[in-house]
């Protein structure tokens, strides 16, 4: 075999690498979102969630417990990468109490990066009828405080 030949084989498995890469970009990143209950615990954390991705602070605080010391203001200033992807890992429930574990996956969103993956643990109780969410839920780390 040539080294030209050589080269023209390199140079094909090359592009064909890229190519594949971009469609698994384009792909993963057009998937339809699940829509998942909202009379369920993981479906409040979806709307919980999907509230602060877009904005909806105010929306988002709705899903806490009443009584919660976290507001809309302890939302606001959390910070939420635009990258953001967050997965179901699990959900367990025990009678008017629930756990919920996401993955929240965030990178730059180039091609080649992959990004880093945190685990967080939503924890939910009934009240009402409705699953709510009580304690100090990521993305938040503490609630109540504003420092200057």
């Amino acid at each position: 075999m040539s080294r030209k030949t050589s080269n023209r084989i390199l140079l094909v498995i090359a592009f064909a690498s890229i190519a594949l890469v971009i469609f698994s970009a384009i792909f993963s990143a057009n998937r339809d979102e699940v829509k998942l209950s909202p009379a369920t615990p993981e479906g409040v954390v979806q709307l919980y969630l999907t509230a602060i991705i877009e904005g909806k602070n105010d929306q988002a605080a709705e899903y806490f417990v009443k009584g919660s010391q976290c507001d809309a203001s302890d939302i606001d200033r959390a910070y939420v990468s635009d990258t953001l992807r967050v997965n179901l890992v699990s959900t367990s429930t025990d009678g008017n109490s629930a756990y919920v574990k996401i993955d929240a996956n965030t990178g730059s969103g180039g091609p080649f990066d992959d990004g880093y993956t945190e685990s967080h643990t939503y924890r939910l109780v009934k009240e009402n009828g409705s699953w709510h969410i009580e304690g100090i839920p990521w993305p938040l780390w503490d609630c109540g405080t504003i420092t200057k």
